[in-house]
């Protein structure tokens, strides 16, 4: 998970700076998110409100 934070803390400096390696990382990052929401939300309980 801190791995995810770093990602984003990535992206939103490159945001800032106006980079253009920035569109990728933010997909990369995205993906990554995703991976790692999808390995750590394992709860069998749905969230049915």
């Amino acid at each position: 998970m801190f791995s995810m934070f770093v990602l984003w803390v990535v992206v939103f400096a490159g945001i800032f700076r106006r980079a253009r390696w920035t569109i990728p990382v933010a997909v990369v990052t995205m993906v990554w998110s995703l991976v790692l929401l999808k390995l750590h939300m394992t709860d069998p309980i749905p969230l049915n409100f």
